[in-house]
């Protein structure tokens, strides 16, 4: 009996994936949603006011709470600080990933359900947002665990599995609102043209299910519409759905096949097997078009419904439309909408990968290719990437030494630095031109700005020297100056 058995490398490779995960999880904050969501769940714990969220520079990044409940609870048990930010969403992308095994497991066998886990695991991107505290490692793992319990509720109908899958939603809209409902009400939706899952899926009472799984929205949405008068939840549904379903926010947009493309680069070093999924799909589209009995099928099952049995993989297949197509179609493309395909894909690359006939040397080549990539990213370039951004850092010594510590710092310019503001931990007010004139104190702004106001004749004299900051995520250095203006 060989040592390497599926189980035993299984927890091997669980053990590495854990310690890639949490290993140098205490460097810096990351600009700018991190930082912005450290500072909420800080700022929550600090107050003890749960439904507000502010936080200097952080505006764009207000979500529903969730997230920041659970942050500020880690916060007042563990402690202030970088790595105690990162354990949830560390502890979710490892949950995605036991999950991902179990479903392929469960699917198909303990061989393919390993190197699904290792697809996932061990491609570039995916385990890279266990160690950086996003609201998307929540959702992947929340989303997960819907479509796993869906699976299981289809094949045993336990009311158990109901209630983890409307349990899942629940959560899922609590920490970032419709990609949850997109993704598995969609999945319903498309398994409903199934006709023998169809009762099935009715007895999911969506009609009770559903606003059930809303109530704890619902109920967060009411408190903090009496406490503000519902200007965060009117913004919310600007920027998040109406906005982001018709234009592009932070500038980032691309056409249909946007994500098609990315996977190339993100499953690395997992590539060939997805371009070798691709080919096989791509082939049996084209067969299907040409099989008369196929399109009459076609046509007749949305009209009757499919008679034919739902096989984990158009399951799976299935559940792709709505965590990757329905994003590939929406001008807006930030890398993270599709996340919740990561998985699925993995599975269906795992299942191409056992179906070769020299699989064993494929799955040794690229795991070993893929732990020298997490090996080099380890220890060799989020280092380097660590030290890009202990400016912010820097920064707020140097204003905790020129500022008093009952002194409001006032910003101007937009400067966009939230980690700035979360390592300063004192009052943070941004100004706008029309504040400019009626604001004495200490004002932090670019060196261009202070010339543009001296020029419109507002009189700024500099407290120290110049400060250069390099914005990695603008991919520009900000020069900064302390002012103050006395009258």
């Amino acid at each position: 009996m060989p040592f390497f058995t599926p189980k035993r490398t299984f927890f091997l490779l669980f053990t590495t994936l854990v310690l890639y995960l949490f290993w140098g999880n205490a460097s810096p904050l990351v600009d700018q949603d991190e930082a912005a969501y450290a500072g909420f769940a800080r700022t929550m714990a600090e107050t003890g006011d749960y439904l507000q969220m502010e936080f200097p520079y952080s505006t764009p990044h207000r979500k529903p709470p969730l997230h920041f409940w659970i942050t500020s609870f880690f916060f007042q048990s563990f402690g202030v600080n970088e790595f105690v930010l990162r354990i949830f969403p560390a502890l979710c992308i490892l949950g995605t990933s036991l999950l991902t095994y179990h479903l392929s497991y469960v699917m198909f066998n303990s061989r393919t359900a390993l190197y699904a886990f290792s697809i996932l695991s061990f491609s570039l991107y995916f385990p890279l947002n266990g160690k950086i505290a996003l609201v998307d490692s929540l959702l992947v793992f929340f989303g997960m665990l819907g479509f796993t319990s869906l699976h299981h509720f289809i094949r045993s109908e336990k009311w158990i599995y109901a209630l983890v899958f409307w349990s899942s939603v629940s959560m899922g809209v609590l920490i970032k609102g419709p990609p949850i409902l997109i993704f598995l009400g969609g999945t319903c939706f498309l398994l409903l043209f199934f006709t023998k899952i169809r009762p099935t899926i009715w007895k999911l009472h969506p009609w009770f299910g559903l606003p059930l799984a809303l109530l704890p929205l619902m109920t967060w949405g009411y408190s903090s519409w009496q406490k503000d008068e519902g200007e965060l939840i009117r913004w919310m549904i600007d920027w998040y759905i109406l906005r982001r379903a018709t234009n592009p926010v932070f500038g980032q947009s691309g056409p249909p096949g946007t994500y098609f493309v990315l996977f190339l680069v993100t499953f690395f070093p997992w590539t060939r097997v997805y371009l070798s999924f691709l080919k096989e799909m791509f082939w049996r589209f084209v067969s299907h078009l040409n099989a008369k009995e196929i399109k009459d099928s076609i046509f007749s099952s949305f009209r009757n419904g499919i008679l034919l049995p739902l096989s984990p993989r158009s399951y799976l297949m299935i559940g792709l439309v709505f965590s990757w197509i329905f994003y590939e179609l929406i001008s807006s493309k930030l890398p993270s909408y599709p996340l919740s395909a990561y998985p699925i894909l993995s599975i269906l690359l795992a299942e191409q990968l056992s179906k070769k006939h020299n699989q064993i040397y494929l799955y040794r080549l690229y795991l070993t290719s893929a732990i020298a990539m997490m090996f080099l990213i380890s220890f060799f370039i989020l280092p380097k990437f660590s030290e890009m951004r202990n400016d912010s850092k820097k920064l707020a010594e140097i204003m905790n030494q020129a500022v008093s510590p009952n002194e409001t710092l006032f910003s101007f310019g937009g400067l966009g630095i939230p980690s700035f503001a979360f390592y300063y931990h004192k009052p943070i007010q941004e100004i706008g031109m029309n504040d400019i004139i009626s604001h004495k104190g200490k004002i932090l702004m670019t060196e261009s700005d202070k010339l543009m106001l001296e020029a419109m004749g507002i009189k700024l004299s500099a407290i120290g020297e110049p400060i250069s900051i390099y914005a990695y995520d603008r991919n520009k250095t900000l020069h900064l100056i302390l002012v103050s203006r006395e009258n």
